[in-house]
């Protein structure tokens, strides 16, 4: 079986994004960084709002050499001939069908990745801790009490930002 994997950058506070989704408190370092990892990815895994904000924000889908799927309640896609397939029809049993073949890349959204601990299919989860305060936002993730975790490794990049990687303990 392959793995489930998530990057994902938080403010120091606890915080994904502003309260209006804004990412302008983001080193681009770490978005550069964030999105190589999403280049090399097999599968990329979303939910509804990060899609909508990469086409928003990015021009268009920047992901189009990469299997991608949406979880969502809709299908919404504005993307049809990029490779994006809407999952909304019970999303988390084809997450597991994925996992049997591919690595899958999460990319950004507390729900999913909320979502996916719950259902003990994420595997791996590197958190980029930037040292700012972004005041209100929203939340890394939701309630997954009862999951447990193990630092596999650790380190500080770009001089302030602590890149801690955790693996899901069976």
């Amino acid at each position: 079986m392959k793995q489930v994997k998530a990057h994902i950058a938080v403010s120091l506070d606890g915080h994904t994004a502003t309260l209006d989704n804004e990412l302008d408190w983001l080193p681009d370092e770490v978005k550069r960084t964030v999105g190589k990892h999403c280049l090399e990815a097999d599968c990329l895994l979303m939910g509804a709002n990060t899609y909508t904000y990469i086409f928003e924000h990015w021009g268009g889908w920047p992901y189009k050499s990469q299997r991608s799927f949406v979880v969502s309640h809709h299908d919404t896609n504005l993307t049809p001939d990029c490779g994006v397939e809407f999952l909304t029809e019970e999303p988390l049993r084809k997450v597991y069908e994925l996992k049997q073949t591919h690595d899958i890349l999460v990319v950004g959204g507390g729900k999913l990745l909320t979502s996916l601990v719950k259902a003990g299919l994420l595997d791996c989860l590197t958190i980029y801790t930037i040292p700012v305060m972004v005041g209100k936002g929203i939340g890394f993730i939701g309630e997954t009490f009862g999951s447990k975790w193990k630092l596999s490794g650790s380190k500080i990049i770009y001089g302030n930002i602590i890149s801690a990687e955790y693996e899901l303990l069976y």
